[in-house]
């Protein structure tokens, strides 16, 4: 039966968290001046945001707007999450990764809003090659395969439900890994997504997701979901931890 531990780590403000699960915006009071498309993503994540908590949901607008801003920054987005924010959580994933599963190495994982590979390159370092990538901007995906940070490639349309996972085999992934994607807007993966999720890991794997503490809380959450699943004993919940965002 599977499990969903959640850990907590700590930003400037907002704290993040850590959901691992299944049994069976960045700080940028320090960004550079000319960094316009910082400015305007967080514009389009916090309108989306704002628009939710007044009840308003615009998934198909939101998804237009939230994939042409990852596209647009994808070149400079590993630049400014690591030099101008202290982005910790693809390494909090990769020494999740191999406290849960330090012997097996050969794990098939699935990396969901895995952009430019920066999870995945942490992943790897950890001797953990067998790593596939889900995103829906193309264009970070190509700087991903640059790296050769997976070995899989999987262009998704956005949709928060998982829906392009159906091309996917039941109990295909060890674990599954998301940094900073999950719950951002309601137009990013979000508790539906988990039906699909509880279906494509294998018993007794995980399921590790890192997203800021403000997106778990928000209001466009219905728990409900992930409360069903475990009732139905597919996910377990374990207590939550807490670690500081930490500068490199």
């Amino acid at each position: 039966m599977p499990d969903i531990i959640s850990q907590s780590t700590g930003k400037t403000c907002p704290t993040q968290h850590v959901i691992i699960s299944r049994n069976k915006e960045a700080d940028i009071n320090n960004q550079p001046t000319n960094a316009d498309w910082v400015h305007s993503a967080q514009n389009v994540f916090k309108s989306s945001r704002d628009n939710a908590k007044a009840g308003i949901v615009r998934v198909d607008e939101d998804l237009k707007a939230q994939q042409n801003s990852y596209d647009t920054f994808a070149e400079k987005y590993d630049e400014f999450v690591l030099q101008h924010d202290g982005y910790r959580a693809p390494v909090i994933l990769a020494e999740e990764v191999e406290r849960l599963i330090p012997t097996l190495k050969g794990a098939k994982i699935l990396d969901i809003g895995a952009g430019t590979g920066l999870t995945g390159q942490r992943i790897r370092e950890k001797g953990y090659l067998n790593i596939d990538a889900f995103d829906m901007s193309k264009k970070s995906l190509a700087i991903s395969r640059s790296k050769g940070a997976y070995q899989n490639y999987f262009v998704s349309t956005g949709s928060p439900t998982g829906a392009e996972l159906n091309m996917v085999l039941d109990n295909s992934y060890d674990m599954v890994v998301s940094a900073g994607t999950f719950w951002t807007t309601t137009s990013h993966p979000g508790v539906y997504m988990f039906e699909e999720l509880a279906r494509i890991i294998k018993p007794g794997g995980h399921i590790l997701i890192v997203a800021n503490t403000e997106y778990i809380e928000g209001h466009w959450q219905e728990w409900d979901v992930l409360d069903k699943l475990a009732e139905e004993g597919i996910l377990r919940a374990a207590p939550s931890q807490s670690r500081p965002q930490l500068p490199h």
